[in-house]
């Protein structure tokens, strides 16, 4: 009498039945997707070698609180017979009140064979199939089926998917629904507001998280676990990381834009320019508000330049701020406020933008939105002038010709008129023609 070998018998997650004609190329790949994200799964044809599987089988039936049998073409019809193995395993998991997945792949079930036994109609008729796209789709069907069926029945049942694993325990939290990948094997699938568990053993172990939507967005760390003890959280950040992408993509998006403008192709450079505007990017919005401003690639409108600017000017881009303040000063696109006006142009030189320099220099010559100050509008023309700022240089001229905020001054007056002239400023040529220089 040959000796019987012992049979181990392991705790699963998962028993699948299938039928090998037609069933073995679908159990495999399912086998592998879902052992990649943690669960332990028994399938005969991995697991048993020589043939005995009565005991076996039943065993492993046991141990695995989901039964899962892939309904392929015609893995039914056999099932009349009594000792047809789909239909024993099949039995023996109603028998024992295993929680049944029957899988449709590929939406291919076209119905029960009429001569199977009621009992086998019944108990499989009476679960919910899921459909596991093979040919497309395929990690997808699996994630929905996972979230949905197979994590509540394993919840059920009383048992995590890898419960009785050693090693940390972490509870993963995600900002945006991602795969989890250890050595660039898949451990699991978080989404935001779920309470997924991962088990690590004590070591340094390299991690990645790949966004569902969108797998550019990723994250690679190398978590290091010190006690197979512990238990943790792991928070895994990936919106920054798209914000990043995104980012980087309209700055793109944003030079192309410039290129075309430079280049005459206005209609071109709005189209960039806009896709980048609405992915946040502050310059493309307001070289978009410039396009709106003067007419370019499309129609003049003021109230449309207006809403860019702000945009940019709410991001703090300092260009965009005086644009907006010299908007709010001549009443283009909102109702004429000095007050509002000198507001943004503060903004703007407080980052040292020359333009606003200028026009905040002008407020206070004027006195507009502020009391007249000609000392403190020279200034603001001098910063601007020392920027290297023509209008601001022509304005200095003006102001030691003339001697407001400063004693009068004719040399000074020629040496700043002299700047803007070679800067080509005409205006500065007649004053500094007429003051002999």
């Amino acid at each position: 009498m040959e000796p019987v070998t012992p049979f181990i018998v392991m705790a699963y997650d998962i028993f699948i039945s299938y039928r090998r004609d037609g069933g073995k190329e679908l159990a495999r790949p399912l086998k592998s997707e879902l052992e990649l994200r943690g669960y332990r799964v028994f399938l005969d044809f991995d697991e048993l070698k020589d043939g005995v599987f009565d005991r076996r089988i039943m065993e492993a039936i046991d141990a695995a609180p989901i039964f899962m049998v892939i309904l392929s073409p015609h893995a039914l019809d056999r099932c009349a017979n009594a000792d047809d193995w789909v239909r024993r395993e099949i039995e023996y998991a109603l028998e024992h009140d295993r929680h049944f997945i029957p899988i449709d792949p590929d939406r291919s079930f076209t119905g029960f064979p009429p001569d199977i036994p009621d009992t086998l109609k019944a108990g499989l008729g009476q679960h919910q199939f899921s459909q596991v796209m093979f040919e497309q789709l395929f990690k997808v069907s699996v994630d929905k089926m996972v979230r949905e069926r197979i994590e509540p029945l394993l919840q059920r049942a009383g048992r995590t998917a890898m419960q009785e694993q050693g090693g940390a325990l972490f509870h993963v939290e995600t900002d945006l629904p991602c795969r989890i990948l250890k050595f660039g094997k898949e451990l699991c699938t978080v989404r935001p507001g779920s309470d997924t568990v991962i088990r690590l053993r004590k070591g340094r172990h390299k991690l990645e998280a790949v966004c569902l939507d969108c797998p550019d967005d990723r994250l690679q760390w190398v978590q290091t676990v010190e006690d197979n003890e512990m238990e943790d959280l792991l928070t895994v950040e990936l919106r920054p990381v798209r914000e990043r992408r995104l980012a980087a993509e309209a700055d793109v998006l944003a030079e192309r834009g410039q290129t075309a403008y430079d280049a005459g192709d206005y209609a071109e450079a709005v189209k960039l320019w806009c896709e980048a505007a609405e992915a946040g990017n502050r310059i493309a919005q307001n070289s978009l508000g410039d396009c709106y401003y003067y007419g370019k690639g499309v129609a003049k409108d003021y109230t449309e330049a207006v809403k860019w600017y702000r945009k940019a000017a709410e991001q703090g881009y300092a260009s965009a701020q005086n644009n907006l303040g010299t908007c709010y000063h001549w009443g283009k696109g909102v109702e004429q406020d000095d007050a509002e006006a000198v507001k943004w142009f503060r903004k703007a030189v407080e980052q040292g933008d020359a333009v606003a320099q200028k026009n905040l220099g002008g407020c206070y010559y004027d006195g507009e939105g502020v009391e007249q100050d000609y000392a403190e509008a020279v200034k603001w023309y001098r910063k601007a002038a020392e920027q290297g700022y023509a209008v601001a240089q022509f304005e200095m001229g003006w102001c030691y010709k003339h001697g407001y905020g400063v004693p009068k001054d004719l040399a000074e007056a020629k040496r700043w008129y002299r700047k803007a002239a070679d800067a080509g400023i005409q205006e500065a040529k007649k004053h500094l023609a007429e003051l002999g220089g």
